[in-house]
């Protein structure tokens, strides 16, 4: 085999064994843990939920309350889910309590109505986004 068509191969084959090493590794990367897919996934589940009693203008004190109160425990995991992100970007940490706030103060304001509701979720809504702004 001559040489130039051997260095070809060669290059080629590293071309392709490069681009499907990249690939796993950058899979790898942005799927994060299992915990801190499943704190995402539930948080996002009562999110869900929240909006639907709006919609279906059930916004009764106790179905309020039942998808509040597990987003704040929930949100006690957040740093935890994230613990290396969370140990090197304050910001990050700023974000996830000041989430923890907003869920306190909804759930002190003891939310029994569709116009408060729709107030609630617009602030929780928000403070998601302030953090996945910066981090998803």
């Amino acid at each position: 085999m001559n040489k130039p068509l051997q260095f070809l191969i060669v290059m080629v084959v590293g071309l392709i064994m490069g681009a499907v090493c990249t690939s796993i590794a950058i899979e790898a990367l942005s799927k994060g843990t299992e915990f801190s897919r499943g704190v995402m996934a539930v948080q996002a589940a009562h999110a869900t939920a929240l909006n639907k009693l709006a919609k279906d203008n059930r916004c009764s004190a106790p179905e309020i309350q039942k998808e509040l109160l597990p987003m704040r425990i929930i949100a006690a995991d957040i740093e935890p889910a994230f613990k290396s992100l969370a140990e090197q970007d304050p910001q990050f940490v700023r974000y996830a309590a000041d989430l923890r706030r907003v869920l306190d103060l909804q759930l002190a304001k003891g939310i029994d109505n569709c116009a408060d509701l729709a107030t609630a979720t617009s602030a929780i809504k928000q403070g998601c986004d302030n953090c996945h702004r910066d981090y998803k």
